[in-house]
């Protein structure tokens, strides 16, 4: 079982397209987001047989290496195989207050951080690795970029020595402490009972949505919420239940991650996006890697409410050299790599080149 443990005994599970042809490739570490993993691995009573059981990336993986790429798709905590967090941390994301949850995240980030730098030696990866957060897992990655400080010099060296680009994978506005306007997401919906909630969650995140102009910032006019058609397609038309099922794990939701899409969390969120983005210290301390914002025009509305912020505090920073590099994918939906993993390698290899390249 593909396992990393940190010197604080904190354990992922990892999926691993493993090892390309060529010796200088480009290795993508992966963060995922609410309720969709990486896989897992299920023994029996008596050790002696498992069954792996498919992540979201896991039509991605073979492409990867049919490309000369290597992904390593990260299980965050309390997902299968990594380790839970504490009664005392689950505590503080639910009632914690925003100090204790700043260094929850932050701690979570270093927790990340450490498992890259892990990586890179045992497995002797090459300097050229790309750190994407998809999804929820967006404000993690942001969270790693944040906590580079705090690190020892030589841990430092390593992770700015290697990562070269940083891609936020369609970030739900909901984990950047967006102040929203109403609109529907199934976890927030009063009206469906607690244990409903994951469950239409899963079916309407994955939703091709019909937006308008989306480049009409802050047009709530333009925005396709999802909550009243159900003939919206979706990449999982042909999955069966019995593979989405592996797919998913719906715990989590309600243990930690609805909270990180809560108001309660914003002001944290919010610092840790600046820390992450617009803080010089932060950007020199990784030697200013290129930051990627890929966002597909089906994918949910709290995706391009999170562009149009990003876009804004952009513009307000006003910095020579942009705090982020804004692309779009057109015809994709928040599981673009599920539907279509060739696409999905071929746009993140885009957002890989030098920046004369055209994304």
């Amino acid at each position: 079982m593909p396992i990393f443990s940190s010197a604080s005994d904190i354990q992922f599970y990892y999926a691993d397209s493993g090892v390309p042809s060529i010796s200088d490739y480009t290795t993508y570490f992966i963060v995922h987001g609410h309720s969709y993993h990486a896989g897992q691995q299920s023994f029996t009573a008596n050790a002696k047989s498992y069954r792996l059981l498919v992540g979201i990336f896991q039509r991605l993986l073979p492409v990867a290496r049919q490309h000369s790429h290597r992904i390593i798709a990260i299980n965050r905590r309390e997902y299968p195989n990594s380790t839970p967090y504490t009664s005392a941390e689950l505590s503080i994301f639910a009632q914690g207050s925003n100090e204790e949850r700043s260094r929850l995240l932050l701690g979570e980030g270093t927790h990340l951080a450490l498992l890259l730098d892990g990586l890179v030696q045992s497995l002797s990866l090459p300097p050229n690795i790309v750190i994407i957060g998809w999804s929820l897992g967006t404000i993690f990655t942001l969270s790693m970029l944040a906590s580079i400080t705090s690190l020892s010099p030589s841990v430092q060296a390593r992770l700015r020595g290697s990562v070269k680009k940083m891609i936020m994978w369609e970030p739900p506005a909901h984990c950047l402490g967006v102040k929203l306007p109403p609109a529907y997401i199934p976890l927030l919906d009063e009206n469906l009972a607690p244990d409903v909630r994951p469950l239409v969650f899963r079916k309407w995140v994955a939703l091709h949505f019909h937006h308008g102009d989306l480049s009409l910032r802050h047009d709530m006019s333009q925005i396709d919420q999802g909550n009243d058609n159900t003939r919206r397609t979706s990449p999982f038309d042909a999955t069966s239940p019995e593979e989405l099922a592996t797919l998913t794990d719906l715990r989590p939701g309600a243990r930690c991650d609805n909270y990180l899409i809560a108001p309660t969390f914003m002001d944290v969120e919010r610092s840790i996006v600046y820390k992450a983005l617009f803080d010089s210290t932060t950007r020199s301390t990784w030697s200013g890697m290129d930051v990627w914002h890929l966002v597909g025009d089906k994918a949910t509305h709290t995706v391009h409410m999170a562009t149009w912020y990003l876009k804004d505090q952009v513009e307000l920073a006003g910095t020579p050299h942009p705090a982020i590099i804004f692309a779009e994918n057109p015809g994709a939906s928040h599981f673009y790599m599920w539907e279509d993993p060739e696409g999905a390698m071929k746009k993140l290899e885009a957002l890989t080149r030098p920046l004369t390249c055209d994304p």
